[in-house]
C-alpha cells in the first residue's frame, strides 16, 4: 500500500512540533506548558464545531 502524498510533509511538521514543544519544556515549567497547548487545542476544537454547524444549519 501506498503513502497518500501528504505523508511525508505531515511526518516533517510533526517532527518540527515536536521539537518546539520540547523547547517550550526547556524554557517553562510542565504546567504552563501544558494549561496553553489545552487552552490552543480548545480553541481549534471550538472553531471546528462553530465551522461545522454553520455549515450543516445553512
Amino acid at each position: 500500500m501506498n503513502n497518500p502524498p501528504w505523508s511525508a510533509e505531515f511526518a516533517s511538521l510533526k517532527s518540527d512540533c515536536a521539537n518546539d514543544i520540547v523547547d517550550l519544556f526547556d524554557d517553562y515549567p510542565e504546567p504552563v506548558v501544558y494549561e496553553a497547548m489545552s487552552e490552543l487545542l480548545r480553541r481549534e476544537m471550538r472553531d471546528q464545531f462553530a465551522g461545522a454547524f454553520a455549515e450543516s444549519h445553512e
